[in-house]
């Protein structure tokens, strides 16, 4: 067995699990972070990346949309939550947890498109997703590298 094989072995440290969890807390948390392209909801399979793709481009939001949204809204977070419990209480290696992380970034991501679709107008909310992506790429370029840096040094 390599090093490499033991080191992919070896569980978080409490330090390592701390940054994680905290940095689901900070601004701009979800940069880099992708909107999973599908997610499980009430045992059924939904295109969330697609669903959450179409309310953003849509002019205007009917009242079932919005009784839509916000029935996403309160399952994303309950499994988000989840995830993020997970994360904080179980023995995991670096990569497990990175997967976790992700996966928990991912729904946070999805939870923040939904609030802002039900609270802006159509161009508007595509003018602040496209501004956001700005933010995201100039951001992210440093910090995730940065991030991954410090959680294996």
């Amino acid at each position: 067995m390599g090093l490499l094989s033991m080191v992919d072995d070896q569980l978080i440290t409490k330090n390592q699990r701390a940054k994680l969890l905290a940095r689901l807390h900070r601004h701009l948390f979800w940069c880099g972070e992708r909107i999973p392209d599908e997610v499980e909801i009430e045992g059924k399979m939904i295109p969330l990346h697609e669903i959450i793709w179409k309310l953003i481009n849509k002019p205007k939001l009917t009242g079932e949309d919005r009784v839509y949204i916000d029935h996403f809204i309160v399952a994303l977070r309950k499994k988000a939550r989840s995830c993020e419990n997970y994360l904080e209480k179980t023995d995991l290696t670096l990569e497990q947890a990175k997967d976790v992380f992700d996966k928990t970034a991912g729904l946070l991501r999805a939870i923040m498109d939904l609030k802002d679709i039900e609270e802006l107008s159509g161009p508007e909310r595509m003018k602040k997703y496209q501004e956001e992506a700005e933010k995201c790429k100039l951001k992210d370029a440093k910090s995730w590298m940065n991030f991954i840096a410090e959680l294996e040094g």
